[in-house]
C-alpha cells in the first residue's frame, strides 16, 4: 500500500511539475508589479511630444531630416501627430521584453494624454514629469516621500525629499546623467502601483528603465512588495552603465 502511495505521489508531482515553477513565478511577479501585470490594465506610459512649429500659422512643408549612412540627406513632412523621442522608445522595450515571457497579451504602451483618461490601472510612467503628465502626477502624490525633479536658475537635478541630497547631472570632468527608479501604491485605486522610470536627460530615463527591467528581482528581495525610490548613475551612450547610487 505504502508503495502504491508513493508511487501515486511521483506521478502527481510529476504532472504538476511544469506548473510549479510558473506559478511561483507570476506570485514573485504580482507581488512586485500589481495584481494586473499579468492583465490588460498594466501599461506603459510615455511622453507624448508635438512639433512645435505646428502651431505656428504657416508651419514649413518639409520640417525633419534623415540622415543616410551613405552621406544623404532627405528632408519630408514627418508626422503631424505625436513625437517619441528614442529614449523613450528603449526604455519600453526594456520592460516589454522582461515582462513578456510572462504574459499571453502584449503590454499596451499609450501616451500621457490618453492614459490620464483612465487611471484604474497599474502604469510604468517614462520620462520626467515636464514630458510625461503621468509622472508629473505620480510625483505629486502625497505617498511619493521619496524623490523629485527640482530646478535652480538653469541647473535641474534630483533631490532626495528626506535629506534634501541632490544629484546635479552631465558635471565635468566626466559628465554623466542620473534617474530615478520609484515605485509606489496607487491611492485612488488599491492593489495597483505607480513605476516612474524618469532621468535628468534621455540617458537617465533609459538608463533607469534597462536598471527596472533588469534588477526587478533584486529591489523585490529588499524591499518585498513596499514602496522604494532609487537613484542610478548612467553614462552617456550607454543604458547598461546604470548603477545604482542612492540609497
Amino acid at each position: 500500500m505504502i508503495t502504491l502511495f508513493v508511487a501515486v505521489f511521483i506521478f502527481l508531482l510529476g504532472l504538476s511539475w511544469p506548473i510549479i515553477p510558473k506559478s511561483y513565478r507570476q506570485f514573485h511577479l504580482r507581488r512586485f508589479w500589481g495584481k494586473s501585470v499579468l492583465g490588460d490594465d498594466f501599461i506603459i506610459s510615455y511622453g507624448a511630444f508635438l512639433d512645435s512649429r505646428l502651431i505656428e500659422p504657416n508651419p514649413p512643408p518639409f520640417r525633419f531630416v534623415k540622415r543616410y549612412t551613405d552621406g544623404r540627406i532627405v528632408q519630408f513632412i514627418g508626422p503631424w501627430g505625436n513625437v517619441v523621442a528614442d529614449a523613450e522608445i528603449r526604455s519600453a522595450s526594456y520592460i516589454i521584453n522582461t515582462l513578456s515571457k510572462y504574459r499571453k497579451k502584449a503590454i499596451p504602451v499609450i501616451d500621457d494624454r490618453t492614459a490620464f483618461d483612465n487611471l484604474n490601472r497599474t502604469f510604468i510612467s517614462i520620462g520626467s514629469g515636464s514630458s510625461n503628465q503621468i509622472t508629473d502626477l505620480i510625483l505629486r502624490e502625497p505617498n511619493n516621500v521619496f524623490l523629485e525633479f527640482g530646478q535652480e536658475d538653469n541647473t535641474t537635478f534630483i533631490r532626495d525629499k528626506k535629506s534634501g541630497k541632490k544629484f546635479i547631472g552631465f558635471q565635468d570632468p566626466v559628465r554623466k546623467d542620473y534617474g530615478i527608479v520609484l515605485k509606489i501604491p496607487h491611492l485612488r485605486f488599491p492593489g495597483h502601483f505607480f513605476f516612474v522610470c524618469a532621468g535628468l536627460g534621455e540617458w537617465g530615463t533609459s538608463g533607469a528603465s534597462w536598471h527596472l527591467a533588469t534588477k526587478w528581482r533584486h529591489l523585490q528581495r529588499e524591499y518585498g512588495n513596499n514602496a522604494f525610490g532609487i537613484v542610478v548613475e548612467v553614462q552617456l551612450g550607454s543604458d547598461e552603465s546604470a548603477h545604482r547610487i542612492f540609497p
